[in-house]
């Protein structure tokens, strides 16, 4: 997916302040990570930058083809 620049100029001020509360917040460090990777994420995605699941796909393939040979 891509997002119009005006847009995704907004959602990254968006994000900014979404990070902040989350480093301000009392989560527990993992919690904390958690959000901030997955809201990350959504960004990228947004961007055309992220696809779910990708990284496991690669490593999926990684895996069969070294079992290959």
């Amino acid at each position: 997916m891509r997002t119009q620049k005006q847009y995704l100029e907004e959602i990254n001020r968006l994000l900014a302040d979404y990070l902040r509360e989350i480093e301000n917040s009392d989560l527990k460090p993992l919690s904390a990570q958690v959000y901030q990777v997955q809201s990350k994420n959504f960004v990228r995605w947004i961007n055309g930058d992220f696809t779910p699941g990708e990284v496991k796909k690669l490593k999926r393939k990684a895996q069969e083809k070294s079992e290959g040979n």
